[in-house]
């Protein structure tokens, strides 16, 4: 009888539920001083049971349950302090692997590492070295110390365990990362996007692992997939304490903690439960939007966006997201039109940015091109807005304007090969006689760097940038499939082509 009395809070989210159907109906979200009352009195009341009830309670593991429980009550709500006492009284009962473990968990967002790693190697102990969470969490203590062969020891045990996590084998990554084994670390980031191909952290690491390595042009085509997702894990006991939290402001928070750590699952649910909660609070819906459309969700993305523009139609923020969202859609005319209502509103340049690519693919060139001018001006030592600014102005047929954006892409990024190729190809193009001699020699070098489509069509627009359509010809033979008609023209004209792209 007793034991089950002390199962009532385990289930205090469906209480904090039904009791919200009876708060007065106000204007203020949940969140504020109603809910804040009732989840103070909800920890009371479990705290009080719990101190009654478990000294009746008929053996030690039973009353470590108890006390475990109530500190992912405490957890939940990111009462830090409480937890950890609440887990150390469970520990005090009767050892367990889940209590030293969230133990550790909680002592690690404190920043006591060498504590947490004590838990980790107890509850590592208790199951006889096969708890792959807690060789996971104990591995990523050892990284943040600095002892990366141990890290990587025990994040090979981890991985034994799970053999499919991403963020294992992310985390595996880091610590070759650490001892500077560049080619080793590079396999285990490919394989970790292979699980996560949305893991825009991976493709990030994977950029400055080819960087180290000495391949710019690499590097920068990986650093420019990055997002902010993680390589996620699954993690049922973390998911079992998001699930008791029951305060909007303390799910966003949960939830901000566990999209940083990686677990997206743990984020997502917290996130979801914060606008169950609080239907009418605009930042939940868009923290929740934004976090579904990066692990590919775009779907429910696109619902919240929508949601949250009902709720707020001069939601900057919202209308960027709604573009956002639909940016790879076939018709690009809603994304545009959320993307301008977006800039009404609130004239970032993010959302800028966006507007210039829609526009882009939009084929509105012109405009797009208005849109990099104004970013340069704003980022005037960013390489990649110098070279869209350049390549909208000649896809709008502003062969001489395109120029000097494109060399001072180059300029701002020398190792760029793409900038190069742009570059060289508007020379050939627009250039005076001496400019396509100098854009002739370049694209040969090209060539010589990489022979490649990309860079033999450069040779081939540099060579009719002097007349020379059969050396043009020759430099076309033996591409295989690659789509080169829209140069027969030129060719056939003997001159460049109006746009070289």
């Amino acid at each position: 009888m007793i034991g089950r009395r002390i199962a009532f809070w385990t289930a205090v989210h469906v209480t904090l539920a039904s009791a919200a159907q009876t708060l007065p109906a106000t204007d203020e979200t949940p969140s504020q001083g109603n809910w804040t009352n009732l989840l103070e009195q909800t920890l009371r009341d479990a705290r009080e049971e719990v101190e009654r009830d478990t000294p009746r309670l008929e053996s030690p593991e039973m009353k470590a349950e108890a006390w475990g429980r109530l500190g992912m009550l405490y957890h939940a709500q990111s009462m830090l302090d409480e937890a950890g006492q609440a887990y150390r009284e469970a520990l005090r009962h009767a050892a367990a692997v889940p209590w030293h473990y969230l133990l550790g968990v909680v002592l690690g967002e404190r920043g006591e590492i060498e504590a947490a790693i004590e838990q980790y190697r107890k509850a590592l102990a208790l199951a006889e070295g096969v708890h792959g969470l807690s060789s996971y969490r104990l591995g990523l203590a050892l990284l943040v110390k600095g002892d990366h062969a141990a890290a990587t020891e025990t994040l090979s045990d981890a991985r034994r365990a799970i053999p499919h996590a991403a963020a294992v084998i992310a985390a595996q990554a880091d610590a070759a990362m650490e001892a500077r084994d560049w080619t080793g670390a590079l396999a285990l980031l490919e394989r970790a996007l292979e699980l996560e191909p949305n893991a825009g952290q991976v493709a990030y690491k994977i950029g400055q692992v080819h960087r180290r390595l000495g391949d710019i042009e690499k590097a920068r085509e990986w650093l420019e997939k990055r997002n902010e997702v993680a390589p996620g894990i699954e993690d049922p006991l973390l998911l079992e304490v998001a699930s008791l939290s029951m305060s909007p402001k303390f799910f966003m928070k949960a939830g901000e903690r566990a999209w940083q750590r990686g677990d997206r699952d743990e984020a997502l649910t917290a996130w979801r439960n914060a606008v169950a909660l609080a239907p009418t609070d605009v930042e939940s819906r868009l923290v929740l939007s934004h976090a579904l459309g990066q692990v590919g969700e775009s779907g429910s993305a696109l619902t919240e966006a929508r949601q949250a523009l009902e709720l707020d139609p001069q939601s900057a923020r919202a209308w960027y997201l709604f573009a956002h969202l639909q940016r790879d859609a076939a018709d690009p005319t809603d994304a545009l039109e959320a993307a301008e209502k977006s800039l009404a509103i609130d004239a970032s340049t993010t959302t800028r940015a966006l507007r210039a690519a829609l526009r882009m693919r939009a084929g509105r060139f012109a405009e797009a091109a208005e849109d990099y001018e104004a970013l340069v001006d704003s980022l005037p030592d960013d390489a990649y807005v110098h070279y869209w600014m350049g390549m909208a102005k000649l896809a709008a047929g502003n062969c001489t304007a395109a120029r000097p954006a494109l060399a001072t892409a180059v300029r701002l990024q020398p190792t760029w090969g793409q900038a190069h190729i742009a570059m060289t190809r508007a020379d050939a193009s627009c250039g005076d006689a001496d400019t396509r001699r100098v854009a002739h020699a370049r694209a040969r070098q090209l060539v010589a760097n990489a022979d490649n489509v990309h860079t033999r069509v450069t040779l081939a627009i540099a060579e009719l940038g002097l007349g020379r359509a059969d050396a043009a010809r020759d430099a076309l033979t033996g591409l295989g499939k690659a789509d080169t008609t829209w140069l027969h023209d030129a060719s056939d004209r003997n001159a460049p082509p109006a746009v070289p792209f």
